[in-house]
């Protein structure tokens, strides 16, 4: 079962989450918010933990990439995400 958090995300809490954090290192996949470039992870468990729930937090072990890039589809963000080989 997914993490509340996760199903609590709109665009607009990965839009917000995005500008204020900084872009670590991008290994496969990749999303572009506002012309710079996240990794898919760390962007949606950022927008996730930044919302105001009593939830627990997400952790990198709650998420997958492709469950991130998933969120990411369904939430407006299909056309920048990016895989790298």
């Amino acid at each position: 079962m997914a993490h509340p958090r996760l199903e609590a995300l709109t665009h607009e809490a990965i839009t917000r989450a995005a500008k204020h954090l900084a872009p670590g290192d991008i290994r496969k996949w990749s999303v572009v918010v506002d012309g710079r470039e996240f990794p898919v992870k760390q962007l949606v468990r950022e927008a996730a933990n930044q919302l105001q729930t009593k939830d627990s937090p997400v952790t990198p072990a709650d998420l997958t990439a492709h469950d991130a890039v998933r969120y990411l589809k369904r939430h407006g963000f299909a056309d920048a995400v990016r895989y790298q080989e």
